[in-house]
């Protein structure tokens, strides 16, 4: 079996550099590509397994560091977990991030990759966890005529009354989406979730909408003290289920397509 493949770019943005990292199978391809969005702990080895893990199943991942403006690589340390200086930390990063920002570092991660033959042109899929899961379904509105499928993974509550509400970006959804919510999870209580889901069916948008039992907000991060081996499992399976049916590996177009 061929090795994969893994690399990290240096990626010229509007809003200065930042690092890609990317995973493939060996072998030319190409292969579709499916977009990780990292929560909001920041870049590390912990989304980066999860990341080889979707890779292996036949995609070309791209892991876009979402916190480049404020400084390279940011990571916090979830050994802290509970700190109020901690929690303080995260509430800023997670705040300097818009999800139309998340949509320009996409365009610009994706035409990073776009000269490698390996890597799929044609329709794309996606990944998202925690605060990475509402930029998910941004990004999935947002860029319709790529994006065939996306994931969200232990999201907080994605429908308010706001204007800005997450659950607006359904409007532009074209693909399938699959949201695998924590059941335990302050910000997305059980009528949070029936709510959104009646606002996916009520836009027409296919897919799932699951609240996994006995979980806690976090629960597929191995790095976290959430962490659920069997719900991660089960909620990576359903990602690549639902990818599968949008773009199945060995089915991507060429750069050219």
């Amino acid at each position: 079996m061929t090795a994969p493949v893994e690399r990290e770019l240096r990626v010229e943005t509007g809003d200065g550099h930042m690092w890609v990292f990317i995973v493939r199978p060996g072998g030319p391809g190409p292969f579709p590509v499916a977009l990780v969005y990292m929560d909001a702990y920041g870049y590390r080895e912990a989304i980066k397994g999860n990341v080889r893990r979707f890779a292996a199943a036949g995609y070309c991942c791209v892991m876009p560091d979402l916190f480049h403006r404020t400084g390279d690589r940011r990571t916090l340390d979830p050994a802290r977990s509970g700190q109020e200086d901690l929690i303080a930390e995260l509430r800023a990063l997670v705040a300097s991030v818009t999800p139309a920002m998340v949509a320009d570092d996409t365009r610009d991660a994706l035409a990073a990759v776009a000269g490698d033959p390996a890597a799929g042109g044609g329709p794309a899929v996606c990944v998202g966890y925690c605060m990475g899961a509402r930029m998910a379904l941004h990004v999935a509105g947002a860029m319709p005529e790529r994006i065939a499928a996306a994931a969200g993974i232990h999201p907080g509550s994605l429908v308010t009354d706001a204007a800005t509400s997450p659950h607006h970006d359904l409007d532009g959804v074209r693909g399938e989406i699959y949201v695998a919510f924590a059941e335990h999870d302050r910000s997305a209580t059980a009528a949070s979730v029936a709510r959104f889901d009646g606002e996916r069916r009520a836009r027409g948008v296919a897919g799932e909408v699951e609240r996994i039992a006995g979980a806690r907000h976090g629960f597929a991060l191995p790095d976290l003290p959430v962490f659920e081996p069997a719900a991660a499992d089960h909620v990576a399976e359903r990602t690549l289920a639902l990818w599968r049916r949008a773009v199945p590996p060995g089915q991507a177009a060429d750069s050219s397509g």
